[in-house]
């Protein structure tokens, strides 16, 4: 008969020792997949309040750290794809099953053999190893590489599902906001949940403790981890009950996500209809509006403007300012004039280039010659630029002053980074893909730390919180005006009483200035 039940392939394998370059190459996956893992647990440590490690916590993340909380997990993510890479290029078993001997001459012969369970002819290797054959010592070493790639995958992922189920907020950061990276808790834990990959890993380790007094390799960091992975020791143990905990918790957070998601948009697109509504409703125009019009008054108030300051507005004549807590009612940051931004320099692919010539800020350079220099977050059309001759349509102005910036040319291409984007009806402070107008100053002048206000169950930064760091001396009142009248004396007193008036928001000393 020509049919059997095995259909035998004899493949002498000749697949060369690796060269150091290549263990050196996958060495260095395997540490870059450490340092990713150990950079997040080190953020963890640092923020336990956060991620709901201690409790009695009423803090947001700053914007430098959801900014490195992006950086950390993307880290993370790039790490998995070059491990997918490697698993592919090194997986020599493949998930078929084995039968293992030893011998003078490295072959490998594939047969077909029936599995009880599906009643299918699978693939199965028939390994003949030869304990001082490089053949043999390359097999075992790609073996040992993909196995301990994978447990330091499946070890980082569940423990990182444990934490994550108790950080709602950190969830909806990585889930919701990370711009054309969306997605990534979903992307990043597909992999763990892959039962075929799980079961060839528990493959892996059957293989590998069956050869260990066959051949021995020097995989050194590949056979340290695989001794210390406490994924490996459950497998052993064949206590498989770990893992099917930590996919039911990754399940519920990828759940919870999507369910968050959806109330989000709900309460967003009510929060949008009603701002949207009531937007346009508006009595009269602001005292400021003939300032407009006068060509040396607006000349000599730019001239005192300079890149980075705050502006402050309040318009009682339009019903959304009866809307937000305190006294003013939008914030927006003064670029400054193309003439200043040229002194400016940022860093960009590893070199020091001039702030007007890095690609995020050329195809906005048309808008700012032609004096759009007043970058403000608007219901519609959300983060934009505009003219301060538009944005004096108030009663009430205020600029504020950094009392000192560090890499202006950084802030100022940070803030640019930000058009675009939709408002953010959620006004939540803790995400970046939409802006709200307090958002924008939260955003660029990240190192700061700014007053918040907890309101159903997310932290919001009001026009008046960012004023209130005047009285920590971190900004200087440099131009004011009240009810359509300049204020030139005791700027700062003036502040503070205003922002002390009945149903403003309380003064949040921070002590910190950046």
């Amino acid at each position: 008969m020509l049919k059997t039940l095995y259909l035998t392939i004899i493949v002498l394998l000749s697949i060369p020792a690796p060269a150091n370059a290549t263990m050196n190459s996958e060495m260095g996956i395997m540490e870059d997949g450490m340092r990713a893992n150990e950079a997040i647990l080190g953020f963890l440590q640092e923020h336990q309040c956060e991620f709901g490690i201690i409790s009695n916590c009423d803090r947001p993340l700053s914007g430098h750290d959801i900014v490195e909380l992006k950086k950390l997990f993307l880290d993370l993510e790039s790490w998995r794809k070059d491990f997918e890479i490697l698993l592919q290029q090194k997986d020599m078993l493949k998930g078929r099953s084995f039968s293992l001997k030893e011998g003078k001459l490295h072959t490998v012969v594939v047969t077909t053999k029936l599995d009880p369970k599906s009643f299918k002819h699978l693939p199965h290797l028939d390994i003949t190893l030869a304990p001082n054959h490089s053949m043999s010592l390359n097999f075992v070493q790609n073996v040992t590489i993909t196995t301990a790639s994978t447990l330091l995958m499946y070890d980082s992922f569940f423990k990182l599902s444990e934490l994550l189920s108790r950080a709602k907020k950190i969830r909806y950061i990585l889930e919701f906001d990370m711009g054309a990276e969306g997605n990534i808790l979903h992307e990043t834990f597909s992999l763990a949940m892959d039962r075929s990959l799980w079961d060839k890993t528990t493959l892996n380790l059957t293989f590998l403790k069956a050869t260990e007094n066959m051949v021995h390799t020097n995989a050194g960091i590949f056979d340290h981890y695989i001794n210390k992975s406490f994924t490996a020791n459950h497998i052993h143990k064949r206590d498989f009950s770990y893992r099917l905990s930590s996919i039911m918790s990754m399940k519920r957070i990828l759940s919870k996500n999507k369910f968050i998601n959806a109330i989000e948009k709900v309460g967003s697109k009510l929060s949008q209809f009603f701002g949207n509504t009531i937007g346009k409703i508006q009595t009269r125009q602001g005292k400021l509006k003939a300032l407009t019009l006068d060509p040396m008054k607006m000349k000599t108030m730019k001239e005192k403007l300079k890149p980075l300051d705050i502006f402050f507005e309040k318009t009682p004549f339009r019903l959304t300012d009866y809307f937000i807590p305190g006294y003013y009612g939008h914030v927006a940051i003064w670029l400054g004039r193309p003439e200043e931004l040229m002194e400016m320099t940022v860093e960009y692919l590893g070199e020091e280039i001039p702030l007007l010539d890095h690609p995020l800020v050329l195809p906005y350079l048309e808008d700012m010659s032609q004096g759009k220099l007043v970058l403000e977050a608007l219901r519609r059309p959300g983060v934009t630029l505009n003219k301060l001759e538009d944005f004096l349509d108030v009663d009430d102005f205020l600029v504020l002053k950094p009392s000192e910036i560090r890499s202006p040319g950084e802030h100022i291409l940070r803030a640019i980074e930000q058009i675009g984007k939709p408002y953010d009806f959620a006004f939540d402070v803790e995400t970046e893909s939409s802006i709200v107008c307090s958002e924008l100053v939260y955003t660029v002048f990240r190192d700061e730390e700014w007053p918040t206000t907890r309101s159903m169950g997310r932290y919001t930064i009001s026009p008046d919180h960012v004023a209130w760091k005047a009285m920590d001396s971190c900004f200087k009142p440099k131009i004011m005006f009240h009810d359509g009248k300049e204020i030139t004396q005791n700027r700062t007193s003036e502040l503070k009483r205003l922002l002390e008036l009945k149903g403003g928001i309380s003064y949040t000393p921070t002590g910190n200035c950046n």
